[in-house]
Formats: structure tokens, C-alpha cells, sequence
């Protein structure tokens, strides 16, 4: 039995197609095929089914079985940005000295077929972990569907059930209240202030650092000017224009990361101003475009290097205590940040 494209051509036979026929669901026949325990008759229906339809089982993979593949599986979400491209390099590296390969997996954030995801991409490799960056390492249906197959995972600066798993960060809300503080004392009180992705733990976590640190030095939030962005260029246009636009004498906006803060000053030097001098600008991240935009960004660091070579490392200890010990490691690493002060910021004139 078999099927054909438009073109004639033998159609790919897909995990979802033997789920269809057995009567069960995608993630069922990931367990039939990873030999998870199911019951007999179900376990019947699935292999007919793969019988039927000729479902080919990377033959590979599964002779690894009850061994490491020493394959790691790292998902992305399509918005890529620039901490997400730093962070992949570190990753590719530290797999690199460890003797480890990396696939790649597009998964967006929202997306309603994880399962079937996670089932095509463990019918082709037989993956040892998984690491989730942001956002992906907050997209619960996608933890959900990692827990039911019995997948490993560390998460990469998570903002919510921290319990949940392994994973590696930095303290956001500090660090997000050091950076207003410094552009305080630099004599700033009319601050814009460009919000994350609120789909993210981590931007709200900012957000309340930031609103913290205003009170702390008796600074209404309604001097202040806040607007939503996602973590990206173009959303960091649109909430800087917003802010540019209130008519309230803003002196700095501070974005939640790099990619908007670039935008800032973007946005900034299309109406003919200037940073720092009418207006300073600050980030969060300290990636690449921090340092090759001008001016220079006053950001906040993250040890990106540092953080990429712990996620592969809390993994493979994770892995090796599953697999030796029979237990679940959820380790944490916290790692420290830093302000980096460069030219997108100056003391406010009196």
C-alpha cells in the first residue's frame, strides 16, 4: 500500500499517517517505536500499521538503542534574533570539544503541532537532549510534549516553573534594575522603556525591574513612557516611535534587549536627534550589534559564551545521571551579568 504526489511520485510516509491508521495519537507511536512500554494490542495496531504503509525507521538510530548517540537537539524559534545566533555558535562549539553533534529543529512559538514535531524529528535521530532557548524554553505545550516522550531538556533563561527542568540564566530582574539605576544617577528621570515579548516570563520579570528600580528612587511610573515590544528590530521601531511620539520629555529609553535598543537609535536619527545627547539609549544582551553599531550600546552584559558552553554541559550531566543513576537532575546555573557603559549614554545635562 502506498500513495503518490501530484506529480506521481511515492508519497513520504509520515508518523502522523501510521498514527491516523493505528487509531492513536502521534505520540503513541513515537513510544511504540522508541520500544516504550504500551499495551500489547496497541503495540499491534501500531506495527501494523508501520507494516502496511512501509514506514521506514531510521535503522540507525534505533541500533543505539539503550546507548548515547552523542546528538544533541537544539530548537529554534523562525524569529531568530541576534542572541539566539550568538548563543547557537557557543552551543556548536562547546559540542564541538565535547565530542557531541547538534541538529537543528524549527519550532515557533505558538506552534499547535509540537507533538508531531518531536515525533518526526525522534523517528530520524535518536537524540540524547534537547536544549530550548528563548522563547522556547517558556512554551509549556512544548515542555509538555517533551515530558511525554521522555525527552531531556535544559532551558535557556527561563522566566516561569523554574522547578520544571535544568537550566541556565542570569538574575533579568536585577540586572534590569542596575541599568535603570545607573541611567538614575546619570540624572534621568523621564525614561522610555520598551517591554519584551509578553508571551515571556523573562520580559515581565525586566519590566519589574525596572518598575522597581523607578520607586526605589521615588519616580512615578507616569514620568516614565512603556511600550510593548517582541524582542526584535522591528518591534523595537514601533515602541520606539510610540515613545518619541507621547510628547512627554523622555531623556532615555532602555530596551529589553540589543536588537530593539539598535532600533532606538535608529528611530532616534531619523527625527534629526542624537544619542546620547537628546537622548541616551541602553539594551540588554551586550551581542554583537552592541558593539558594532553607532554609537557603541550601553547594555547590559550577558556571558552568552559562558551561558552556551553551561547548557550543553548541565545537559550531558543531566543525561549521563539519567541514564547511569536512574534520576532527574534539574540543575541551575546563575550566572553573573554586568553593566557595560559605551557612547549610547551620558550624564544628563543640568
Amino acid at each position: 500500500m502506498s500513495s503518490r504526489d501530484r506529480a506521481g511520485k511515492p508519497k513520504k510516509v509520515t508518523m502522523k499517517d501510521v498514527a491516523t491508521m493505528a487509531g492513536v495519537s502521534i505520540m503513541t507511536v513515537s513510544r511504540v517505536l522508541n520500544n516504550d512500554k504500551v499495551s500489547e494490542s496497541t503495540y499491534e495496531r501500531v506495527m501494523e500499521a508501520v507494516t502496511k504503509l512501509n514506514y521506514r525507521l531510521n535503522v540507525s538510530a534505533r541500533s543505539l538503542s539503550g546507548s548515547q548517540s552523542y546528538l544533541l537537539g537544539f530548537f529554534y524559534d523562525n524569529s531568530i534574533g541576534s542572541y539566539i545566533s550568538q548563543y547557537l555558535i557557543g552551543v556548536l562549539q562547546r559540542c564541538n570539544e565535547l565530542g557531541y553533534h547538534l541538529v537543528l529543529e524549527s519550532c515557533g512559538f505558538g506552534a499547535d503541532n509540537v507533538e508531531e514535531i518531536i515525533s518526526e524529528l525522534t523517528s530520524r535521530y535518536m537524540l540524547d537532549g534537547i536544549i530550548l532557548p528563548p522563547p522556547l524554553s517558556e512554551y509549556l505545550p512544548l515542555l509538555d510534549a517533551l515530558d511525554e516522550a521522555g525527552l531531556r531538556y535544559v532551558r535557556v533563561g527561563p522566566g516561569l516553573e523554574l522547578d520544571r527542568s535544568a537550566y541556565v540564566s542570569i538574575d533579568d530582574y536585577k540586572a534590569t534594575y542596575e541599568m535603570t539605576e545607573h541611567l538614575i544617577k546619570e540624572g534621568h528621570r523621564n525614561i522610555g522603556f520598551i517591554k519584551g515579548d509578553c508571551h515571556q516570563g523573562v520580559a515581565a520579570n525586566r519590566f519589574r525591574g525596572f518598575s522597581d528600580a523607578l520607586a526605589h528612587y521615588g519616580i512615578s511610573m507616569e514620568e516614565a513612557v512603556v511600550a510593548e515590544g517582541d524582542f526584535n528590530f522591528n518591534g523595537g521601531m514601533t515602541a520606539s516611535e510610540e515613545i518619541l511620539s507621547s510628547g512627554k520629555p523622555v531623556t532615555a529609553i532602555f530596551a529589553s534587549n540589543d536588537d530593539m535598543a539598535s532600533a532606538v537609535i535608529a528611530s532616534v536619527h531619523k527625527r534629526g536627534l542624537r544619542v546620547p545627547e537628546d537622548i541616551a539609549v541602553a539594551g540588554f544582551d551586550d551581542t554583537s550589534i552592541a558593539r558594532t553599531i553607532w554609537p557603541q550600546l550601553t547594555t547590559v552584559k550577558q556571558p552568552i559564551d559562558q551561558m552556551s558552553a553551561d547548557s550543553v554541559d548541565l545537559l550531558i550531566e543531566a543525561i549521563k545521571a539519567d541514564s547511569i543513576l536512574g534520576i532527574k537532575l534539574n540543575k541551575r546555573a546563575i550566572l553573573p551579568h554586568s553593566i557595560v557603559v559605551r557612547g549610547s549614554t551620558r550624564p544628563l545635562d543640568k
